[in-house]
């Protein structure tokens, strides 16, 4: 019972391990997708937002350039049929027939009547022509009537003397042209409908021998006129909104604001928006921001004319001013957003997502991958130390063969001594010279066996140390001296019998605080790998080591053969795993790459390699006197220990 309540402890303690190890992953790698898609969502916001109000202000100063575009265009059409028609009047009120029947000559009439109607069918813009006589009654008029040109009854005449246009001309001098503004069409008192805007010009003719002035009319169809204005713009731009000089709409507005003014109505802009119209009224041309719209406006039809018709034109001219705007959004973060970009913006979010969770993914695998090969260096870094260490056992074996075996050839020879004086005692033919050569003997082999266990216990104290030091990782105080020395003596039954000499030139009180078992391991690798490459089977040769201080706080550690060298193009691949010249002769390559990852990750030192002038390898390790990884960095898995006293 207690064996499997036991092992269903331990099931539980690896699920519980196994499901904490899931959990910190998913976090971690959720971590990592939020933060990489935060910064790049944010980033992509900011790249698309200034994108949209880029392509939002773009457009709107498209929009804008056609508004003026379209308003000079307005002005252009207007003053040029403005100019004709006046141009047009003025011709007409020459016409020697029609002056002799508008001073009475009735013989004229018919002539007159001809012309007019010669005149109107060539001027598709003339909607009526008439002559009123002074005292205000129609005496000629020809009209277009749904495309029909016709000329109106006597009967059908009508009393013109309230009409403004009419007294306004009579105050003219001969010859001048007055413009009237352009209103709805009145017939019989009423507003004609549907609507009819037209714009009249008159001008007064030669008094007849009353004294009395009769007046040229000339109706002008402004519905043409105004949808040309309208016309000019663009089918993409804001449309243009036409008011007369005193702020009422004629175009663009809806029906119940349009010609107020004929209708009792004050719906006209300058009640609506008062600032807007005294910008207006001020500057007359313009644009102006307000309340988030931009409005665009000109003043159309300033009264430019030829010189040769200036001067017959009167100061009524300002009447047919009109006054053209076009409004527009103004540019906003908030307006650059429509259906188009929020869609935009969702497909790229969603696609920088799927990219950033891969990369989550894939960085995930990287850090597995990286862990995973940092624990098989690990790995092998134990194993090579465990191999090394079980090569130093054989050859502490093998060395301990000699004084054990003296030992104990010399214990037994003692003891046979010992046998054969007792029975010489018992015998009682005991001598002195019996009792004298017992004493020298056993003084002699006590001195012999004393000395093999004490070349035994010499050997076994440098081999524990070593051992020591390479299986626990104990950071400790200790001289580079006494590691050295004992490294040498651990490994010098592996180089007894070649010819090969290790000569250490270690400065004395070189202390240390750091790890020695992975510095014995570098030892060994270094000693090892010169023993392999530096020299043939049977060559004699040096391998120097030399330790020295290297300002106040580090150690150089040389190691030095008069080997045969590292060739110059593999200098930068000996460190490099699995990389060795001496795979068929037992080489690992993974002696000196461990030799690296030691010094680095481990004394937080560097290593490199060269070649002396005079032949031969140098390795060169420099270390910290303290190593970084101190005893608060490694209370887990490395113990700071009080230096060891010799024995």
């Amino acid at each position: 019972m207690i064996d499997h309540h036991r092992n269903y402890n331990s099931g539980n303690t690896g699920n519980l391990k196994s499901s904490m190890a899931y959990t910190l992953v998913t976090f971690n790698r959720t971590r990592f997708f939020l933060t990489r898609f935060l910064v790049a969502a944010a980033l992509l916001f900011v790249i698309l937002q200034t994108s949209f109000f880029m392509s939002e202000k773009s457009h709107f100063e498209e929009r804008r350039a056609s508004i003026l575009a379209a308003l000079e265009r307005s002005e252009t059409i207007i003053q040029s049929q403005l100019s004709a028609f006046a141009t047009d009047l003025r011709i007409l009120s020459h016409d020697d027939r029609l002056l002799d029947f508008a001073i009475g000559n009735a013989d004229m009439y018919q002539p007159t009547a001809r012309d007019f109607m010669t005149f109107v069918e060539e001027k598709p813009s003339i909607a009526q022509l008439r002559i009123i006589s002074g005292d205000g009654q129609e005496i000629i008029r020809v009209e277009r009537k749904n495309g029909h040109l016709l000329e109106v009854p006597q009967e059908s005449l009508q009393k013109k003397s309230s009409r403004y246009y009419f007294t306004e001309a009579l105050k003219l001098k001969t010859g001048q042209i007055y413009f009237s503004p352009i209103d709805l069409n009145i017939e019989n008192g009423q507003i004609e409908t549907p609507w009819r805007p037209v714009l009249r010009l008159a001008t007064p003719l030669p008094a007849d021998e009353t004294g009395k002035r009769s007046v040229l009319v000339m109706n002008i169809n402004a519905e043409k006129l105004l949808n040309d204005v309208i016309d000019t713009q663009a089918v993409t731009a804001s449309p243009v909104q036409l008011a007369n000089m005193d702020g009422y709409w004629l175009r663009g507005a809806p029906e119940a604001k349009l010609w107020g003014f004929m209708f009792g109505r004050e719906t006209r802009l300058s009640v609506e928006n008062p600032r807007l119209w005294s910008r207006i009224s001020r500057h007359g041309d313009g644009e102006v921001e307000q309340d988030g719209v931009y409005y665009v406006f000109r003043t159309i039809f300033k009264g430019s004319f030829a010189p040769s018709l200036a001067g017959h034109i009167s100061p009524s001219f300002r009447n047919v001013s009109l006054v053209a705007f076009s409004k527009l959004p103004s540019p906003t973060i908030a307006g650059s957003w429509n259906i188009a970009s929020v869609m935009l913006t969702a497909v790229l979010t969603a696609i920088l997502a799927v990219i950033c969770f891969s990369w989550a993914r894939t960085a995930e695998a990287r850090h597995l991958a990286m862990q995973d090969k940092e624990a098989a260096q690990s790995e092998m870094v134990r194993r090579e130390r465990l191999a090394s260490l079980g090569g130093l056992v054989a050859g502490i074996a093998h060395e301990l063969n000699t004084p054990i075996g003296s030992a104990v050839l010399i214990g037994s020879t003692l003891s046979s001594r010992v046998a054969e004086f007792l029975e010489t005692i018992k015998s009682g033919k005991i001598h002195r010279s019996d009792l004298q050569m017992f004493e020298n003997d056993l003084d002699s082999g006590m001195a012999i066996l004393l000395r093999n266990l004490e070349r035994a216990a010499d050997l076994i104290g440098h081999f524990k140390q070593v051992a020591i030091d390479q299986s626990s990782e104990r950071l400790r105080e200790f001289e580079l001296s006494n590691c050295v020395q004992d490294v040498l003596a651990s490994i010098s039954p592996q180089i007894r019998g070649r010819k090969i000499v290790i000569v250490p030139k270690i400065d004395p009180g070189l202390t240390l605080v750091s790890f020695p078992g992975a510095l014995a391991q570098v030892l060994i690798n270094l000693i090892t790998n010169a023993q392999i490459h530096a020299f043939d089977e049977g060559q004699s040769g040096q391998i120097t080591i030399i330790g020295k201080a290297a300002g106040r706080d580090e150690i150089e550690l040389v190691v030095a053969d008069n080997g045969r060298g590292i060739p110059q193009d593999l200098k930068q691949l000996v460190f490099e795993q699995f990389f060795t010249t001496k795979l068929a002769s037992g080489g690992n390559g993974l002696g000196l790459s461990i030799v690296r990852n030691i010094v680095e990750s481990i004394l937080g030192g560097t290593v490199s390699a060269s070649n002396t002038q005079g032949g031969g390898a140098t390795l060169t390790i420099r270390f910290p006197r303290v190593s970084p990884f101190g005893a608060a960095d490694n209370a887990q898995e490395k113990d700071y220990v009080e230096p060891q006293k010799a024995a």
